[in-house]
Order: structure tokens, then C-alpha cells, then sequence
């Protein structure tokens, strides 16, 4: 078994092959050992591609959520180079995955299998020592001879895991690695029982349940009763095995037992994802509000904060609100439960309240990512140029952030900033992997800056990365 979906793709796949399936090519060969600002640009590219055409939850408050989460355990493990980038991917698959550079995604169904904090720390301290031990530098040192490197047909099997289906991802990724079997397999169990091992020290160091892997290999080791339709994708080609559950327990024998409460914002996460990635908002609102009659606080007040979500995306207003007072009277300061009530005034078109909430909130957490952009969803609509400006001055810090270079470009528009348009869209098309269309939009700043000497140098410079980006990709 393997939550990666992985890091080493050493295969036969051309790149004619990869240009077929209209994806880039990462480079023909890799001889020796890889650098680590090599993977950091392999993992770049890597990046831009997949969020280009993968499906991925752009949700702030998640996205927060994932990454404190990812480098509190950063922080407690062997990793060198902690610069990190997640990307949390819709599909409902069970699934993780750590590429060379510091790329660690997700996919929202860990959050459905996952019933603990603990748990899903697990499966990202599992990704993590992926990157510490450097795994994808000895494995293309163990198959130098024998393969040629080519991130494409890994992206291909992703791309097709998360928009086609689980099986066809998997027939791709099965191809690509195929090179020799019974040692890709060797490599790969080795691999994978060191990150158990380097996993569950970070666990330890992070102060977290060090048992919470065995935990999460006894529930996936569960699932494989399921029918083939339920059934993780990763599970019927890398089973988890009983001995590989017995080596996570011996690893721990030796802390004391401790008992973990609950963790109110990992349920909420949790409640979350189950509302925001609903079909129809009123499909889960029957669950939410069984579940509001749990014999456990937590997970009672995580179905609440779910039933509003769901109620607010109905245009239930005013039930939401009704069911959002205990919450606020319970934890005040807890920023998701801000943000819904917020959420549900800008819904109503009650901008002023929205941003009465908000504001008052990023007092007492000034610069706090969902907290800003919430207040920009709501100033888009009242004051643009104000929201174009908390949206700028975030962008110094989030330059990696997509999702907020399109929001940005939106605010810009909104406040007649043109010249801010396109250079919002041209850093947005770069980090979604569509190089063309970022050189043209910086080829459209131009004639709007040109008595602008130094925006004018600005964007000359932006526009030479960019080419030398896309000459690395050719």
C-alpha cells in the first residue's frame, strides 16, 4: 500500500507520449543523484501542471487549516528544505501524495476516512518523510541504468485519477513505473517502510499520537471488505499488509498510552468538506442534523457548524443563523465559526454586517489568511479598491496562491485598475501551468504602463521568467 500517488515516476513514457496527452514534458533524462534545488523545480513544474488540470478545492479556511497542520509536523521531522506547497484536490478518492520540491496534496476524501486529527497527521507525517529521506533522488539513482526519468506519465495518472476515474489513474501510474517489476516493487516497500518509521518519530516529536499510523493502516486494512466500487484506489494494488500494521504498533510499544481528545477543528474541517462538496446543499442537511443529536460535544457542535454551511449555501438564512448562536456563544474567537456568520450575512447581500464581523475578528488576528480573504469577498462588492489593496498586500506573502491572484485580478477589474488585471492574470496563468496565456497578458500591461518607467521594467523582467519557464518546459 501507498498513500503516494507518488514521487517517483521512472519509466519507459516518452515525452512524445506525454505531448500526445497534451501535458509537458519535465525532462527527458535524470543522471545521478538529484539536487535538492533540482526537485524544487521539478516540483514547481510539477504544480503548475496539476492545478491546471486537476480539479482542486480552492476553500481558504481548509486550505489553512492543511497547511498549519503540515508544518507543525514540518517542523518536528528530518526535512531540510521546508519550503511547502499543498494542494488539496477534489475527488472523493482516498488518497495523498508528496512530489520532489516540497509538493504535498491531498484529496478531499482523506477527510472522510480519516475520523481523527491524529489520523490524517499520519498519513502527512507519512508524506513528509517521503521528502525528508529524499526518496525520489535514490530512486532514480537505483534506476539510472535501467529507466528514463519523466514526471509527465506521473501527472498523466493524477490528472486521470481526479477527472476520469480511480482505475484508469492507476493503469497509467502502473505503466509508467513498469520498468522492472519485481525491483520497482523492492524499492518501493522499502520506501514505504521507512516513511512509516521516520513518520512515527515525527508523530512523537510533534507531540502527537505516535499509534494514530497503526490506526489508519487498521482502517484502510478494514476497507478492503468493501465492494470494488468503495474500495480505496490505492488499496487494490498496495494492500496493507497485517505484518506492515504489526511493524507501526512494535515501533510505538515502548511510548505510554495516551488518550487524545477530540479536535474541534479537525471536525470542522471535516463537517466542512462534507457541505462544500455536496451536489445540492440540501443533500447533507438531513445528515448534519442527525448527527447534531451525537452523545459527543465535538461532534455534535462540528454537525451544527456543518447544518449551517449547508442552510447558508440553501438560502436557509435565517435557520442558519438559528443554529449558528450556540456556536458563536460556545467559542467566540474560533475564526471558521466567524467567517459562517459572515458568510451568511454577504449571501443575504448584508455587506455591511459581513464586514462589521470580519473586521472585528482580523483585530484580534491581524494578516490571518481566510480572515482577509473573507473580508475581500465582501468589499468586492461594496468598496473594490480597498479589497484590491488587502489583496495585494497578501500577495507578498502567498505569491503561490492561485486561487488569490484570481481573486485579486477580480478586484482590480472591479476598481478600474487594468494594468493590475493583467498582471494579476499573468502571475494566475503561470501558476496554473498556461505560460502563453501569461506572457499575453503582460504583453497587454504594456501599452497601459508605458509612461510608467519603472512598472514598465517590472514587467519586462516578470515577462523573461516566464520565457525562460517555458523554454525549461520545450
Amino acid at each position: 500500500m501507498r498513500w503516494t500517488v507518488l514521487l517517483i515516476a521512472l519509466g519507459t513514457t516518452s515525452a512524445a507520449n506525454a505531448s500526445k496527452q497534451n501535458l509537458p514534458s519535465f525532462g527527458d533524462a535524470v543522471s545521478g543523484v538529484v539536487s535538492l534545488p533540482q526537485e524544487r523545480e521539478i516540483g514547481q513544474d510539477f504544480l503548475r501542471s496539476l492545478r491546471g488540470q486537476a480539479p482542486t478545492i480552492d476553500d481558504p479556511i481548509l486550505q489553512d487549516y492543511v497547511e498549519h497542520l503540515t508544518y507543525k509536523l514540518a517542523a518536528n521531522s528530518e526535512l531540510v528544505d521546508r519550503r511547502l506547497d499543498l494542494v488539496i484536490v477534489d475527488s472523493p478518492i482516498l488518497n495523498a501524495f508528496a512530489v520532489p520540491g516540497g509538493i504535498i496534496g491531498i484529496h478531499h476524501g482523506l477527510f472522510r476516512y480519516a475520523e481523527t486529527e491524529q489520523e490524517i497527521a499520519a498519513i502527512l507525517a507519512h508524506e513528509i518523510a517521503h521528502l525528508s529521506q529524499r526518496h525520489f533522488a535514490r530512486g532514480v539513482e537505483a534506476q539510472q541504468k535501467s529507466a528514463v526519468f519523466n514526471m509527465a506519465g506521473l501527472l498523466a495518472s493524477v490528472v486521470l485519477m481526479t477527472t476520469v476515474g480511480g482505475e484508469a489513474g492507476m493503469a497509467a501510474l502502473n505503466t509508467v513505473q513498469g520498468v522492472s517489476q519485481a525491483s520497482q516493487l523492492r524499492h518501493s516497500r522499502g520506501r514505504e517502510a521507512e516513511a512509516d518509521r521516520v513518520g512515527i518519530d515525527t508523530l512523537v516529536s510533534a507531540k502527537m499520537d505516535p499509534r494514530a499510523m497503526a490506526h489508519m493502516f487498521e482502517r484502510l486494512e478494514r476497507s478492503t471488505r468493501y465492494s470494488a466500487d468503495e474500495m480505496p484506489e490505492f488499496l487494490r494494488t498496495h494492500p496493507v499488509t497485517k505484518s506492515r500494521i504489526a511493524d507501526a504498533y512494535n515501533q510505538t510499544a515502548s511510548y505510554p498510552k495516551k488518550a487524545y481528545p477530540l479536535n474541534l477543528d479537525f471536525h470542522l474541517m471535516k463537517a466542512r468538506v462534507k457541505a462544500i462538496t455536496a451536489k445540492l446543499p440540501g443533500d447533507v442537511i438531513p445528515a448534519f442534523l442527525a448527527g447534531m443529536d451525537h452523545e459527543d460535544r465535538v461532534i455534535r457542535h462540528a454537525n451544527t457548524y456543518g447544518l449551517v454551511l449547508a442552510m447558508a449555501a440553501n438560502s436557509q438564512f435565517d435557520e442558519a443563523s438559528r443554529h449558528l448562536i450556540p456556536l458563536l456563544d460556545a467559542y467566540p474567537d474560533k475564526i471558521a465559526i466567524q467567517i459562517a456568520e459572515a458568510n451568511i450575512h454577504l449571501k443575504a447581500e448584508r455587506y455591511d454586517q459581513a464586514q462589521g464581523i470580519l473586521e472585528s475578528a482580523m483585530k484580534l488576528n491581524p494578516k490571518n489568511y481566510p480572515l482577509t480573504m473573507a473580508l475581500a469577498d465582501v468589499l468586492i462588492n461594496t468598496k473594490p479598491k480597498r479589497a484590491q489593496n488587502i489583496l495585494t498586500s497578501l500577495s507578498t506573502n502567498r505569491k503561490n496562491d492561485a486561487y488569490l491572484w484570481y481573486h485579486l485580478a477580480e478586484a482590480a477589474g472591479l476598481a478600474d485598475d487594468i494594468p493590475e488585471v493583467h498582471w494579476s492574470r499573468a502571475e494566475y496563468f503561470v501558476l496554473t501551468g498556461n505560460l502563453d496565456q501569461a506572457l499575453k497578458q503582460l504583453d497587454y500591461t504594456l501599452p497601459l504602463i508605458k509612461r510608467n518607467f519603472q512598472q514598465e521594467a517590472k514587467v519586462r523582467s516578470r515577462k523573461r521568467e516566464i520565457q525562460e519557464l517555458k523554454d525549461k518546459r520545450s
